[in-house]
């Protein structure tokens, strides 16, 4: 599902970062960061490539949208993890984020991932590829417009 993929952590709740790390490698990925900061994350994503990234929304009052803006730049699909953000705005902003709602599991915010992943991978395919979703997403917590 993930395998030798770079995926980045980006949450400040620290046992929550390194239990999404954890989750990650087990599933064959390598783990950029976690990282706890914005400007962290700015700095590694700047130096480094990365195949998909989760997010959470507010890193200790910061919001994490210029790291968002930048992924989405790049073509990086990426996960949106939380618990205080309207998921309409969200999606409004960031049309080809997921986002899974807090609390969420950590294997439930992968398989988000993946889809995400996948989603992007027929996206280059095929440049006409339009997937279709149900109103609430293509599954129970996770949400795409």
């Amino acid at each position: 599902m993930l395998e030798g993929k770079k995926i980045m952590v980006v949450e400040d709740e620290a046992l929550l970062a390194l239990d999404l790390a954890m989750t990650m490698e087990d599933l064959g990925a390598a783990v950029v960061g976690p990282c706890y900061r914005l400007g962290t994350a700015l700095d590694l994503v700047r130096k480094m490539k990365v195949d998909g990234a989760i997010l959470d929304v507010d890193l200790n009052g910061e919001t994490v949208f210029p790291l968002a803006r930048y992924l989405d730049e790049q073509g990086v699909p990426f996960v949106f993890h939380t618990g205080r953000a309207d998921p309409a705005s969200l999606l409004e902003a960031f049309s080809r984020a997921r986002i899974c709602t807090k609390p969420s599991t950590p294997e439930r915010i992968a398989a988000c991932l993946a889809e995400a992943l996948a989603d992007a991978d027929r996206d280059s395919d095929n440049e006409n590829y339009a997937p279709a979703y149900a109103q609430d997403g293509s599954s129970e917590s996770s949400q795409q417009a």
